[in-house]
């Protein structure tokens, strides 16, 4: 069967529209791919910031970051969350781990100031039943939480201590004597 050069050319148009269309699509689609792929590179480095700055128990820098990208619902959702959690246990947690300005971003000094031998005693505090408190009133628990942790640091404060961490109710604190220590 002979084709003509009409049907040749018919035959060769219709090829080349159909390279031609797979070629947008296959362009467009790769397009779009190249595009999202550069979200996620830009979702994944805001993501490490995030950590980097949560890490820190840097809230102000954390939450700068969170806004200012695009962040999938569930990521957005999620470091808000954290944040919200950290601010509303900022209270009980101690002051050493909040960075509040650029000169806190400089590493901290954990030694005791003021140290004159590489010997400490270290103290460490808890409320007794306090899980059943809480269970009974917590309402009381968190005021008197609060309390005791005012009263604790005040203490550590007037005896030249260093609170080394707060978990909860409990503090871990090293003094530079154990006459201090003990007072």
């Amino acid at each position: 069967c002979a084709v003509s050069p009409l049907q040749s050319l018919l035959i060769f148009l219709g090829e080349s529209a159909i390279l031609l269309l797979d070629f947008y699509f296959t362009h467009g689609f790769a397009n779009k791919l190249h595009n999202e792929h550069k979200k996620m590179n830009k979702v994944i480095a805001a993501t490490e910031d995030i950590a980097a700055s949560l890490s820190r128990f840097d809230l102000v820098s954390a939450e700068s970051v969170i806004k200012s990208v695009s962040l999938p619902p569930p990521l957005y959702d999620a470091f808000e969350q954290i944040l919200s959690n950290l601010r509303e246990y900022r209270p009980y947690l101690p002051d050493t781990l909040f960075m509040e300005n650029d000169a806190d971003k400089q590493p901290r000094d954990v030694s005791i100031p003021g140290l004159k031998s590489g010997e400490v005693t270290v103290v460490f505090t808890d409320i007794q039943s306090s899980t059943e408190t809480w269970e009974l009133c917590p309402e009381g628990m968190k005021e008197g939480l609060d309390i005791h942790n005012r009263v604790i640091r005040c203490c550590i404060r007037d005896y030249n201590g260093y609170e080394v961490k707060t978990i909860g109710d409990a503090f871990m604190v090293a003094f530079e004597s154990a006459v201090d220590a003990g007072d």
